[in-house]
């Protein structure tokens, strides 16, 4: 869950098992119920190649952030170090101070592009980290409003909900989320984090065993190939690894004597959420067929099991929203001053949570959030800024090969977010008619 903190406290854990878990809890959120959906946008086979793509890019990307924390955070730095012969010039000067100034210290990922690229860098990844997980929360407003619709007005499996009947759950809900998001301390919401990833994990199972009931009562042929589905599926594939923004943290919580065998552990947990995704988007996929809707759990049937895997995830995306918007309301906090005004800060947390709402309200599509913020804020933090940070610190001392990997990932990123936000804006005049079908909104 992408905003959570994975701090472990004192020296930093040793545990494989621990270090797992905190990389798999990051990354994994509400974007996987998307993923069916998106499967029927783009087929199989494509859906297949660029989740994995995303997926092997993403882990590289994100290595070149921790990569480039390390060269800043060496202690005795010296300037010959950092500029080879020949290369020396005013940039790598001004460079060089920033990374004194965080010898030996913990980086954060604003901090890092605050090294490179002074404090528009830093500004930029505020920016980034506030849009993305505003969107996060946002997603996880539709999610709850989507379900709780449904099951109160009792529609039937499949149906579609009418935008008008959300409404008066998302008012229902401000004062709650308000509520929770006057706590001011981040481990007083932990023990719901750690409800969501149980329940997360027995809603996932739980959808699997509907998927591989369902799929012998229906009959279609899968869809391989369709490159109109390309872009979406690109940006909600870059919303799925929503944990780039959370890596330099998770590296920090390692104990520094262990921090070696981090990549390796990074590399498993990928490979284990890379086949998580493709497996639960194919199998609901391939269970619902042309039915699917924007979340898998709105294809699921009436009854007391599906009702309590909707009551689960409802339940727990409401209490880890507060946990997502964390690091918003620490960034405007910090950049608006009310850090240690009591009512000025309670208006802050509130006028966040009221913006969520108002943006639902603008944008109450799952997948349209998805693709939207994929495209845009996590392909930045997962692809564009750590291959021009690594460009930067590393100038003059990469090889032939480093630098083609930083233009590829830097290819790819600009070439995700160019799309993607072009497919998210048609998505935006796309209106259902709660038949079934869709028409364009003249």
């Amino acid at each position: 869950m992408g905003g959570a903190s994975v701090s472990d406290g004192g020296e930093g854990t040793r545990s494989p098992v621990k270090i797992f878990g905190n990389i798999f809890i990051s990354f994994i959120g509400a974007g996987v119920l998307g993923l069916p959906y998106a499967f029927k946008e783009a087929g199989v086979l494509e859906g297949t190649i660029i989740l994995i793509a995303v997926g092997f890019l993403s882990f590289r990307g994100m290595m070149l952030l921790i990569k480039s924390k390390h060269f800043c955070s060496k202690t005795n730095v010296s300037r010959m170090e950092l500029t080879p012969p020949g290369t020396r010039d005013e940039d790598q000067v001004e460079l060089l101070e920033r990374s004194r100034d965080s010898a030996g210290q913990e980086v954060n990922y604003g901090d890092l592009c605050q090294i490179a690229f002074g404090d528009r860098g830093k500004n930029i990844v505020d920016w980034a980290i506030i849009i993305s997980q505003t969107g996060f929360c946002c997603a996880y407003l539709i999610f709850i409003s989507e379900n709780l619709a449904h099951y109160v007005h009792g529609l039937d499996e499949g149906d579609v909900v009418d935008d008008s009947l959300k409404l008066p759950f998302l008012l229902l809900m401000i004062p709650g989320l308000v509520g929770l998001s006057l706590v001011r301390k981040l481990h007083k919401l932990s023990i719901f984090s750690l409800f969501a990833d149980f329940a997360n994990v027995f809603a996932y199972l739980v959808v699997f065993w509907f998927d591989f009931e369902h799929v012998s009562t229906i009959s279609i042929h899968p869809k391989e190939m369709d490159l109109k589905g390309l872009p979406f599926f690109i940006g909600v594939s870059i919303y799925c690894y929503e944990g780039a923004g959370m890596i330099l943290s998770l590296e920090a919580s390692v104990a520094k004597d262990y921090r070696s065998r981090f990549s390796t552990i990074f590399a498993l947990s990928i490979t284990a959420m890379s086949s998580l995704y493709i497996l639960f988007g194919v199998c609901g996929y391939l269970s619902f067929g042309p039915e699917t809707h924007s979340i898998i759990t709105l294809n699921l049937p009436v009854g007391p099991m599906p009702l309590m895997v909707k009551g689960c995830l409802c339940f727990s995306l409401f209490f880890t929203y507060p946990i997502m918007l964390f690091p918003v309301i620490e960034i405007l906090e910090r950049r608006l001053g009310t850090v240690n005004h009591f009512w000025k800060g309670n208006l802050l947390r509130a006028s966040v949570v009221v913006s969520s709402v108002i943006v639902v309200l603008i944008i109450p599509d799952f997948s349209t959030i998805m693709v939207l913020i994929g495209a845009t804020c996590c392909s930045l933090l997962a692809f564009i800024l750590p291959a021009l940070i690594h460009m930067r610190i590393f100038k003059g001392r990469h090889t032939s090969r480093q630098l083609i990997e930083d233009y590829v990932i830097l290819l790819f990123g600009c070439i995700g977010t160019l799309i993607g936000s072009i497919d998210a804006l048609k998505r935006l005049n796309v209106i259902p008619d709660y038949s079934g079908r869709e028409r364009i909104d003249a």
